[in-house]
């Protein structure tokens, strides 16, 4: 049984987790849920920019290649659905990265979902130009989603500029950003672009040509699409139809939609137990929210719900343990404190990421 670069991925969340998360966790993160602990760990361990980069995992994948890493050796089973890596898992992830190292760009966490829009709009927008430019009318569109669908018709309504104008610029600002990417990488994306003359390839069909495996090609394509939105964000006047693509959906506020709520009645001194009597919801929910504000807005700081003094206790007991485990630290200062404000503690710590 051949390990491919998916089991190589599952070793690297694993090492990162180190035994203190289950499976289940790591099944979480890849897949992208959006639960305050999920995006918690990501900061936690230094890992979230594997954050949503499988969004359409299934158990039955993940509990297959589990087994196929049990059965080489490389992982062991540990009560609760939890696993630790091996030496022998080791020094094969330590071997795996050498030879084919995380692609630099990727980063979930910060373009996951906004990459998926940015591709799709991007592939039909190169497809429907193209096809104009051979002047063809009838041709299968690339995605069946009627907002992108619908978006591509009104860009192309709306902005005042010739078709020809219009495809010479989206060249150059495919051909710039491209630049900064080895010849591989290059390849892979444009084996992906469907044109009027060539249809694009799946990631499978792409391994075959570059003898690659079809999961480190997958990673290095959404690596590329992730280094085109940075480039973007770092400069719009550079790169003004990227922008065009994403302006009306990116969120530089990473909070989810429900915690930004909850920041909202924070902000006007309202107490945990008042919002979850306003917004109807459990006060543990309203937690949840609070850890999650905590980790993605250093603006914001939680005093109000933890003194300083006791941030100090808390963070020394949990750099002394060397754990990320909630039990282990309560464990250790008795009920002095709650799982709320050692998670606290933790949100606070998981901001250097």
């Amino acid at each position: 049984m051949k390990i491919s670069y998916f089991h190589i991925v599952l070793l690297y969340c694993l090492k990162q987790f180190n035994g203190e998360r289950s499976a289940s966790a790591i099944y979480h993160l890849l897949k992208g849920k959006k639960s305050s602990q999920t995006i918690q760990d990501g900061k936690l361990f230094n890992i979230s920019h594997m954050f949503s980069i499988f969004p359409k995992l299934s158990r039955v994948q993940t509990n297959s290649a589990w087994h196929d890493l049990l059965q080489k050796g490389y992982i062991e089973e540990l009560p609760e659905n939890q696993f630790l890596i091996t030496e022998m898992g080791k020094i094969e992830l330590e071997t795996a990265l050498e030879q084919r190292p995380f692609p630099k760009d990727l980063h979930g966490w910060n373009y996951g979902d906004i990459g998926r829009l940015f591709w799709r709009r991007l592939s039909l927008l190169v497809q429907v130009l193209s096809n104009m430019a051979y002047e063809r009318k009838v041709y299968l569109p690339v995605t069946k989603n009627q907002d992108d669908l619908q978006w591509v018709k009104m860009f192309l309504k709306q902005i005042k500029m010739e078709k020809l104008e219009l495809i010479k610029l989206l060249h150059i600002e495919i051909f710039e950003a491209l630049k900064v990417h080895d010849d591989k990488k290059a390849v892979i994306f444009v084996r992906k672009l469907t044109s009027s003359q060539k249809i694009g390839l799946t990631f499978d069909q792409i391994a075959v040509k570059e003898e690659e495996d079809a999961h480190y090609i997958y990673l290095m394509f959404w690596s590329v699409i992730h280094s085109f939105i940075y480039f973007q964000q770092l400069n719009d006047n550079q790169f003004p139809l990227f922008n065009e693509i994403i302006k009306d959906k990116f969120q530089v506020d990473f909070l989810t939609s429900s915690s930004q709520k909850t920041k909202t009645y924070l902000l006007q001194g309202k107490s945990i137990q008042e919002i979850s009597r306003v917004r109807r919801l459990k006060e543990s929910t309203i937690e949840d929210h609070i850890i999650e504000i905590t980790l993605h807005d250093k603006r914001f700081q939680p005093w109000d719900f933890l003194s300083e003094s006791d941030y100090n206790i808390i963070k020394k007991t949990i750099i002394e343990l060397k754990t990320h485990q909630l039990k282990k630290v309560r464990e250790v200062l008795g009920k002095t404190y709650s799982y709320f404000q050692i998670r606290l503690v933790f949100a606070l710590m998981g901001r250097k990421e």
